[in-house]
């Protein structure tokens, strides 16, 4: 394909049809968008006579972008508008270049300013003989000072939609065969434009669903057990949701290991403007640091499109487990797209926007991590603009029948068996624990209880055994760990689930149930602690972080 700058005879101009004839093969011959809006914006910007070629792009509006552009008080309905895509022009004063894709024009709502007018109304606009003092005109000194005697814009329409705008700023008298020339361009565009939304959408789908098993579970309509209950403590934290979850802003979720953020997480999402869209949740200790980048930002090598999870989750949710997991490097990346935005995937020319609600979650300190200097202050501030505390089981302990009840007639849908009978000498043992692992915990040892009971009853007896025995002893609850001494507490206590389920993963007597955790996640922590899935021995001679 030839370069998008190649120059152009003096005298080439829109009227002339070798030069447009010669513009539609080379666009026959891109095969990426970004590359084709250069290609054309280029072309065009470049004719002898031409001031300046732009193209703007329909998207959905995002209420935070919303509320800092100048043209809020302007917008219709701040659903829609259109954003600059692509531009190139010369000015014949001082010879400056014009490409930057912000500035004062970068947004036109629907309906506002000649561009706004041509995606509202699907129709060509077409000024000859423009003058500076005409109403549509935004800056007639730059209209007197460059010359500029014919504007022609066209909607970039396909199938009766209007994705865009094509328009073009001439110091030449422009008839209506030079707005002809420019409708050809805009409906091959216009086509081109559709059928790479339409893939790029596909290969976002497929990507979700490759997510899906690797690294999280998806949303569920059923935030599961971990919100059942009508303790104070409950009902505080379902009303902090209702009144948070409609908001933009990102939401810190705090709590201890097995308290329920995630369910949380899928409430804020059900509650929230973004319900439509999907809900994207990332367990960032899952993820090797190598991998990062690669895995939030996606990759471009060639045609080859890898989507990254914040492209993934566009239009919806993305939820970070684990959040303080997240790298240095790539904190500093994460907080300028949340500021911005927009995001730039390597291997692209330009930026991409990205429309997502944030949601984090942490089981430690993060503020502490903070001051240690493991994690960004200015991204700290960011996430925590909300921020919920979710409450552990023992301090709504009056909870525990409603969840006993929840728990076990969820766990007779599963094994396919009666719901078993929960005699009243076991809630005086349930509500006497304190439940360090919370209500993960209480779910894995109503599980085992339910598995192991012979005649479908529940013995006291034995289910304060199970507790006593899942109690830490009385050293390690009181020793402060270091960083190496927690990695090799954390993978022996993988071994020791494998091995006690027979190196079984999956169903409900496999290891991820013991642990309390999905089998993916299972299989990524094996991968990552480098343990085989065969004999629980490390695969490499592997032991720490990879």
């Amino acid at each position: 394909m030839q370069e998008t700058n190649a120059p152009l005879s003096e005298e080439t101009s829109l009227r002339d049809m070798a030069a447009v004839h010669d513009l539609l093969l080379r666009m026959a011959q891109c095969h990426d968008l970004d590359q084709l809006f250069a290609l054309v914006t280029d072309h065009l910007g470049r004719l002898h006579d031409t001031a300046l070629c732009r193209i703007w792009l329909m998207e959905q509006a995002d209420p935070q972008r919303c509320a800092a552009c100048r043209h809020f008080y302007d917008c219709p309905e701040h659903r829609r508008c259109l954003r600059l895509a692509a531009g190139y022009g010369q000015s014949r004063v001082s010879g400056e270049t014009w490409t930057a894709l912000d500035g004062r024009h970068q947004r036109f709502p629907l309906g506002r300013g000649k561009v706004g007018l041509i995606a509202a109304s699907g129709e060509a606009f077409h000024v000859d003989a423009v003058s500076p003092d005409m109403p549509w005109v935004s800056d007639p000194d730059w209209i007197a000072r460059e010359g500029i005697s014919t504007f022609l814009g066209q909607p970039l329409t396909h199938k009766g939609e209007v994705l865009g705008v094509l328009a073009l700023f001439s110091r030449s008298r422009h008839d209506g065969l030079a707005l002809d020339r420019l409708r050809l361009i805009a409906d091959y565009l216009a086509v081109s434009l559709a059928n790479a939304q339409q893939f790029e959408e596909l290969t976002r789908l497929k990507r979700r669903l490759e997510i899906e098993n690797t690294y999280l579970q998806r949303d569920s309509a059923d935030p599961g057990p971990f919100l059942v209950g009508d303790s104070p403590a409950i009902r505080g934290l379902k009303e902090n949701i209702r009144r948070v979850a409609f908001s933009a802003a990102p939401v810190l979720i705090a709590g201890e290991v097995g308290t329920g953020k995630g369910a949380v997480a899928a409430e804020l999402h059900r509650q929230s403007a973004v319900a439509a869209g999907p809900l994207v949740k990332v367990d960032c200790a899952a993820i090797s640091p190598a991998q990062f980048e690669r895995e939030f930002l996606g990759e471009r090598q060639g045609d080859a499109v890898h989507v990254g999870f914040l492209e993934a989750a566009g239009h919806g949710t993305l939820f970070l487990e684990n959040v303080d997991d997240i790298p240095l490097e790539v904190q500093g990346k994460l907080l300028g797209i949340i500021h911005s935005g927009s995001f730039l995937r390597p291997g692209d020319r330009a930026r991409r926007p990205v429309r997502i609600r944030v949601l984090a979650a942490t089981h430690t300190d993060l503020f502490r991590q903070v001051r240690q200097g493991n994690f960004r202050e200015d991204l700290y501030y960011q996430l925590n603009v909300l921020a919920l505390d979710v409450p552990p089981l023992r301090e709504r302990k009056e909870d525990i029948p409603l969840l006993a009840e929840h728990l076990l007639s969820a766990f007779a849908t599963q094994t396919h068996r009666p719901a078993p009978m929960l005699p009243p000498e076991v809630l005086p043992v349930l509500t006497a624990y304190d439940w360090p692992g919370n209500v993960r915990e209480l779910r894995n040892i109503l599980l085992r209880a339910v598995i192991t009971a012979p005649d479908g009853r529940l013995d006291a007896g034995q289910l304060a055994a199970s507790l006593r025995a899942c109690a830490p002893p009385p050293d390690r609850a009181e020793r402060v760990y270091t960083e190496t001494e927690m990695d090799s507490l954390f993978r022996d206590n993988l071994v020791r689930a494998l091995n006690q389920c027979g190196r079984k993963i999956y169903g409900p007597d496999g290891a991820a149930a013991l642990l309390g955790i999905s089998p993916t996640t299972l299989c990524s922590r094996l991968k990552k602690y480098g343990i085989s899935r065969r004999d629980g021995r490390p695969e490499d001679g592997r032991h720490a972080r990879t």
